[in-house]
């Protein structure tokens, strides 16, 4: 289930608790995940703006300087910008699908990252072969996300079919107005109408039009390329924030944190509450959950890393006397010195 009434002062509150001295990154990581949300939705609308504006035109044009009803020779003459706008899209949404994905792990990384870097200079460790190991991950990361299948389907192959169904609707408003006999430019304006707000209001202002091809049309042109998107973009978030913790010397676990806008009860409730022994809802290093759970979550993972004093002190130990904290040296061994 989607939060749809996202209360974020209260995410930051938590965020903050459970956050602690680490908070000013938790926060910092939290701030940049929504503004990429933000910024991706913003940048698909509008390349679906665009592409229908462009096909809205080259209706319009067809059609004359005078008003005249959409003929069989405009659907066939607006066939080929129909296909070569949406081959556009799909290829724009592609890359930004991509883009984001790339831009999800690094913010989900740059939590435990931060705090792995700022303890190792402290003490006088460079900090340069922690930062290949950083960026070797975020590749690997954002390749695994984007290689990944749903029921069968890769990311790509749901994205292309996302644009044909797009496309498809696009159509349909044509030809219902080749059918109808309405107007090209009143054709052409209901298109850009229902790529700004969605089929709903398209009916009220076309009802007539409308009233057959309802069905056929989703309610929002670019909805499922947004769905789609949001859920790469989290998961590349997720899978950055748990592969990061795990070549950090002072993770501990995660926690699963449940937005507070939460509607109703489902699966993230279900992580939120698990108790394996570290308090609820926080999971061992290696036994972290699937996330995102759904399309559109906005609950949170936050990394569990011991208190900067001790890890510090721990790692002064370390230096000392290697043989002192076993878990310091296998991670130097086989993580910092093979970076």
């Amino acid at each position: 289930m989607a939060d749809s009434h996202f209360n974020p002062s209260q995410l930051i509150r938590d965020l903050q608790y459970h956050a602690g001295p680490y908070a000013k990154y938790a926060l910092e990581a939290r701030k940049k995940y929504i503004e990429l949300r933000l910024h991706q939705d913003k940048r698909i609308q509008q390349v679906y703006i665009r592409a229908i504006r462009r096909v809205a035109k080259q209706l319009k044009e067809l059609s004359g300087s005078e008003a005249s009803p959409v003929k069989v020779r405009h659907l066939l003459d607006v066939e080929r910008a129909i296909a070569e706008e949406f081959a556009k899209l799909n290829g724009n949404v592609d890359e930004l699908t991509k883009e984001y994905i790339q831009q999800g792990v690094i913010t989900g990384t740059s939590y435990s990252q931060a705090i792995t870097l700022n303890a190792i200079k402290e003490i006088g460790l460079a900090t340069t072969p922690m930062l290949k190991t950083y960026t070797r991950l975020n590749t690997r990361a954002a390749e695994a996300i984007y290689a990944r299948t749903h029921k069968g389907l890769a990311t790509s192959d749901l994205i292309w079919n996302n644009s044909k169904r797009a496309e498809q609707a696009v159509r349909n408003i044509i030809q219902e107005g080749v059918v109808t006999g309405r107007d090209a430019k009143e054709v052409a304006e209901a298109l850009e109408k229902y790529v700004l707000t969605d089929s709903k209001t398209m009916a009220i202002n076309y009802p007539d039009m409308m009233e057959r091809i309802q069905s056929r049309v989703p309610l929002r042109l670019s909805y499922e390329a947004l769905r789609l998107a949001r859920t790469e973009m989290t998961a590349a978030y997720g899978e950055g924030t748990i592969a990061a913790g795990r070549v950090s010397p002072s993770y501990e676990g995660t926690r699963w944190m449940l937005s507070p806008s939460h509607p109703v009860k489902d699966i993230c409730d279900t992580f939120a509450n698990a108790d394996f022994g570290l308090g609820k809802g926080v999971y061992p290093k290696g036994e972290e959950p699937m996330f995102p759970p759904h399309p559109n979550c906005l609950c949170s993972l936050l990394p569990v890393h011991e208190s900067p004093e001790d890890f510090v002190e721990r790692l002064r130990v370390w230096q000392k006397d290697r043989h002192s904290q076993p878990d310091l040296e296998e991670w130097y061994q086989n993580i910092y010195k093979a970076a």
